[in-house]
C-alpha cells in the first residue's frame, strides 16, 4: 500500500522528534560537551536516523539556544557561558516565585500525590547510587508539577523554555559535591509550602532554591 502524503509527513515529523530528543539529550548531559563542532553524516549514522530529520532536530534545537549554526563552519553546541547563566537565573527569580505562589494558592489534596512521588523516588536514589541523568529527570517533573498547578498556561510555556535552556546547567550542578541532597531539601521546603497553601512560604522556598543553583553554578563554572 502507497502512503499518503499526510503519512509520509507524520513518519517524518516522527523521526525529527526522536532525532530532537536524542540530540537533546547528548546535548545536555555534555556527551556532546559544549562548544564542540557536530557532524551530521556521523550523527546520523550513530543515531540510524536519516539527514533530513537531523538536519530539523538541530535546527530546532539551535532555535532553543542549544546550539548555533554557524555559516560555513557547521553546527556548534552552544558554549557554556556564565552571562547566559546568571541571566536565565534572574528570569527564573522573576517568574519562578510568582508561579510557585500561586500553584500554593490553587493545589488540590489529590494534586499533591505526583510531586510526593517524585522526591520520595529522589530520596531512594540519592540512598544509591544517586544517578545524576535520573534526578535531572525528577527535577524537571518537579518543576513542570509546578508550572501546572499554578494554571497559567503562558507562565508554563515560558519556565519550559527556561528549563530546557538550562537543562545543561542543571546537569552540571546536580554533578557537583552535595548539591543533590541540597536540591532534595529545598524541593521538600517548597512542596511542604505548597501544601500549606501558604504563597508566601512558597515564594521564598522557590528563591532560596534559585539562588542555591547560582551559588551552585558560580563554583562548577
Amino acid at each position: 500500500m502507497t502512503k499518503t502524503a499526510a503519512q509520509k509527513s507524520t513518519a517524518r515529523v516522527s523521526l525529527t522528534d526522536q532525532a530532537y530528543e536524542a540530540i537533546k539529550h547528548r546535548i545536555v548531559t555534555t556527551a556532546l560537551a559544549p562548544g564542540a563542532y557536530i557532524n551530521e553524516f556521523q550523527l546520523s549514522e550513530e543515531l540510524g536516523i536519516g539527514r533530513t530529520p537531523v538536519h530539523q532536530a538541530l535546527h530546532r534545537l539551535a532555535q532553543e539556544a542549544l546550539v548555533d549554526i554557524l555559516p560555513r563552519k557547521g553546527v556548534m553546541v552552544r558554549p557554556v557561558s556564565l552571562d547566559e547563566v546568571a541571566q536565565i537565573i534572574e528570569v527564573r527569580l522573576v517568574t519562578e516565585p510568582f508561579c510557585t505562589s500561586q500553584a500554593a494558592l490553587r493545589v488540590t489534596q489529590s494534586a499533591l500525590e505526583e510531586p510526593k512521588r517524585y522526591l520520595d523516588t529522589a530520596a531512594a536514589e540519592l540512598e544509591g547510587d544517586g544517578d545524576v541523568e535520573k534526578l535531572m529527570e525528577l527535577d524537571c517533573r518537579f518543576h513542570a508539577w509546578i508550572g501546572r498547578i499554578a494554571n497559567n498556561q503562558v507562565m508554563a510555556d515560558i519556565l519550559k523554555q527556561l528549563q530546557d535552556r538550562s537543562s545543561r546547567f542543571w546537569f552540571l550542578s546536580l554533578s557537583e559535591g552535595d548539591h543533590s541532597r541540597r536540591v532534595q531539601e529545598e524541593h521538600m521546603a517548597i512542596l511542604q509550602a505548597i501544601a500549606a497553601r501558604d504563597p508566601q512560604t512558597a515564594a521564598d522556598a522557590a528563591r532560596r532554591h534559585i539562588e542555591s543553583f547560582r551559588n551552585t553554578m558560580l563554583r562548577v563554572i
